[in-house]
């Protein structure tokens, strides 16, 4: 026959279990707002039974006669097919980001269109020539072709120096993106000892899953990464081929050592090594047309003669690589103008050109307008090839824009799907705070009148 108390320890149960799903729900509800939570519930079941005894000697009938309830579990609410797909976005997101914001940077730092750009000089420098073609013999003409000749070479510079400050900024972001990288990672590793002795302990680390999970979100965006669910309850991260984390172990990464495996395909870390790549090809395209541009102007002055017979001289000076940044006007001109080269240089070495001269003048005006026959600028002009490059610095910036913004409508839409999973809901909150609230209730109610019962009994007993 089951025990006296058999009813008020099915009511403790009741009351107990009550009490537990309660907090459960107050707890949801404290944490509605708190980034990276995941809902829980309290998973009752039913204790278990006690067997009813043989029939014919026992006093119960055939059966089993339930003991309560018990909360055996608290679990947090997941997607794991949603989150991995949250993880893939973000990596595209963190990608495209970094890639928009460079290549922004990019076509800002040639500042086009501009009066004061590098076109606008391009266009000044020739047309100075074509008014020393008109006036050969005037100075002022002459000292002002020389100074469009300054206002180019700073314009060259200028754009060289936004270009380096870019890919300095690069270089440290990616510097920083490895180190939260292989902070994560540790971060991670430590997470996984704690749930994995958590596990151990029969217990259900919700929190720290939750934490671990952010971590990974996180780290998402940095990079692609693959996660492995180990049995302990420890996951492995990976960035492709590249090992982050085993178990209860971190491993440190590197760029070289990423780029070096091809590892990088996603995230920002991702962006930022390709806008690296966008970033060189600019700057090669700028040396190549500073360097075009010397070699051009060059060729012809050097065969002329300025006003004193001088021949032989270069209007600019270059350092081979680095065109755009040292490319500068050649003193010599820059301290007397009547070196600037306008006619052909005399038969007689020494001798001043005929007067009006003006035949290199109008050479070095035309190649404005002369399409190249070799090397990086074949088949283009000298303001041709950079309105090309500048076009397609903007193209690029745009494209990538795009593709920003779609990725980010893609997390988004991601994201509230998983939230919508494992986020909290007031509403079903407050349901079930009341669901519990009165079952809390019934079982004290149902206490209650066990201890009526068992006062009769008791009461009966010592008054017969």
């Amino acid at each position: 026959m089951p025990s006296t108390f058999l009813g008020i320890n099915i009511g403790a149960s009741g009351l107990a279990a009550s009490q537990l799903g309660q907090d459960v729900t107050g707890n949801n509800i404290s944490n509605a707002n708190t980034p990276g939570y995941s809902v829980e519930s309290a998973n009752f079941q039913a204790n278990g039974p006690l067997s009813a005894p043989d029939s014919i000697a026992g006093s119960l009938p055939n059966g089993q006669i339930g003991t309560g309830v018990s909360v055996n579990s608290i679990t947090r609410a997941q997607d794991q097919y949603l989150s991995n797909q949250l993880r893939a976005g973000n990596g595209t997101l963190g990608l495209q980001t970094a890639q928009s914001d460079a290549l922004q940077q990019i076509e800002n730092a040639y500042g086009e269109p501009s009066d004061n750009g590098l076109n606008a000089a391009l266009t000044s420098f020739f047309q100075g020539f074509n008014n020393v073609a008109n006036n050969p013999e005037d100075l002022g003409v002459r000292s002002t072709a020389i100074q469009n000749g300054v206002t180019l070479t700073n314009a060259f510079q200028s754009i060289g120096a936004q270009l380096d400050g870019v890919g300095a900024q690069l270089s440290q972001k990616a510097a920083s993106d490895v180190q939260t990288i292989n902070s994560y990672g540790t971060q991670i590793a430590a997470l996984n000892a704690t749930i994995r002795a958590s596990n151990v302990a029969g217990q259900q680390p919700n929190d720290l899953l939750d934490q671990r999970d952010q971590l990974l979100d996180k780290l998402s965006s940095l990079a692609n990464i693959n996660v492995l669910n180990n049995s302990d309850g420890t996951v492995n991260v990976s960035i492709a081929t590249t090992d982050l984390v085993v178990g209860v172990d971190a491993n440190a990464v590197t760029v070289a050592g990423l780029q070096a495996r091809g590892d990088l395909q996603s995230g920002d870390l991702a962006g930022v090594a390709q806008a690296q790549t966008s970033l060189q090809n600019n700057r090669t395209a700028l040396n190549n047309l500073a360097a075009a541009v010397a070699a051009q102007v060059n060729s012809v002055h050097s065969a002329g003669a300025g006003l004193d017979g001088s021949t032989g001289l270069n209007f600019f000076s270059v350092t081979s690589g680095n065109e755009a940044a040292t490319i500068s006007v050649n003193p010599a001109l820059l301290s007397d103008p009547s070196k600037l080269a306008a006619a052909q240089a005399p038969a007689t070495p020494g001798a001043a050109p005929a007067p009006g001269d003006a035949a290199v003048a109008t050479q070095l005006a035309n190649l404005q307008n002369l399409s190249l026959t070799s090397g990086p600028l074949a088949g283009k002009t000298l303001i041709g090839y950079y309105q090309e490059t500048v076009t397609d610095a903007g193209a690029q910036a745009a494209t990538a824009q795009t593709a920003q913004s779609s990725a980010q409508a893609s997390v988004t839409q991601l994201s509230n799907q998983r939230d919508s999973i494992t986020g909290v809901s007031t509403d079903t909150e407050l349901t079930n705070m009341m669901r519990y609230q009165r079952a809390y209730q019934a079982s004290a109610r149902f206490v209650q009148t066990q201890d009526d019962m068992l006062n009769t009994l008791i009461t009966g007993l010592f008054s017969s």
